[in-house]
């Protein structure tokens, strides 16, 4: 898992060009999110202080840290301050003392995995500018008013550098020739003509309580909803950023009756049912096709499974990459300074 991965929307671009040749498009449709691997680019502006700190190394500007050092990774500390940070700024409520063990582990691995990271793009010579900064900043409303402080505007920063690292360093050569893209398609072939149904995505839990503080925490924008589906959701496609495919009357009415009121890019009330209490973001509705649509509907189909081939591939490489960066890494978790049972997967050496 790479929690909110920050890699979102940054693969395909090197392979649109061929994927148009291959279609035969004059112009590539812009895919729903469920296509892509997740949401925004990043959440908040920066400085250009922060740019020469993390030009300079991503750990050599973090200040005296008196707190205990919970980690250590490659022979540099993590302490329980920077920790907590990290928390606060990706799930804001969830960081207090009652958030599961699972949880806190899970984001004290997607924490080591980000500054390792961040470690190897430093010595990849991946830097961001002003200017980066500042297109990012335009490109996102919700940047200028969430970077209140110098936390976040160095997550911002973070955030960028991975982006740039994924897109010229991990995602560098990839291709994808037209015989996978077809061959996918000829996988796929019954996805050109579907039913009636929609894309959400879904975020379940057990108690009113915890449904109630998540549904505040990506209502408010404090949370994006895919990595809050990710880290809180105990749906089965939680992984997936809690984004499912349902056909009209696949669902219990009680939740299908909700998600028909919502329009695109809206989020449902808690809606409670016998598996939980349920929040949903409606992604897109899906037309029923005919046997035989129109040429157009048929193209933007072969586009979007073109596009969603690309993701799954980008997506892959980066996940084996962090494998890589990880199993190569000298990690010791200091369990008595955790503040909690680590119940992660990187204690391998």
């Amino acid at each position: 898992m790479w929690g909110d991965h920050s890699i979102q929307r940054v693969h395909e671009d090197a392979n649109l060009h061929h994927v148009r040749e291959h279609l035969g498009l004059d112009s590539f449709p812009s895919s729903p999110s469920c296509f892509g691997l997740t949401t925004a680019v990043v959440r908040r502006v920066a400085g250009l202080m922060l740019v020469f700190c993390l030009a300079a190394g991503v750990f050599a500007c973090r200040g005296s840290d008196r707190s205990p050092v919970i980690a250590t990774v490659n022979g540099r500390d993590i302490h329980r301050a920077q920790f907590e940070r990290f928390l606060s700024l990706k799930m804001g409520e969830f960081t207090s003392g009652e958030s599961p063990e699972t949880l806190r582990s899970q984001m004290l691995d997607e924490y080591i995995r980000r500054r390792l990271v961040l470690d190897q793009a430093a010595r990849s010579g991946i830097t961001v500018s002003e200017a980066e900064i500042d297109q990012a900043a335009r490109d996102d409303a919700q940047l200028r008013s969430t970077a209140t402080t110098p936390e976040a505007r160095e997550d911002v920063i973070d955030d960028l550098v991975i982006d740039k690292f994924y897109r010229q360093v991990v995602l560098r050569d990839v291709r994808v020739a037209p015989a996978e893209i077809q061959r996918y398609m000829d996988e796929n072939q019954t996805r050109l003509t579907e039913r009636a149904g929609f894309y959400v995505r879904e975020i379940r839990v057990q108690s009113r309580e915890a449904a109630e503080r998540v549904h505040r925490e990506v209502t408010e924008g404090r949370q994006e909803y895919a990595s809050a589906a990710r880290l809180q959701s105990d749906a089965p496609n939680a992984e997936q950023g809690g984004m499912a495919r349902y056909d009209e009357g696949q669902l219990p009415a009680v939740l299908e009756k909700a998600i028909r009121l919502l329009r695109p890019g809206e989020v449902s009330p808690v809606i409670q049912s016998s598996f939980g209490f349920h929040i949903f973001k409606l992604e897109r509705r899906v037309e029923a096709h005919s046997l035989d649509p129109r040429r157009s509907q048929v193209n933007e189909r072969r586009a979007q499974l073109a596009e969603e081939l690309i993701a799954r591939k980008n997506q892959q490489l980066v996940d084996e990459a962090l494998e890589r960066l990880a199993s190569s890494a000298a990690i010791r978790i200091n369990d008595p300074a955790l503040g909690f049972t680590y119940t992660g997967g990187l204690r391998h050496n």
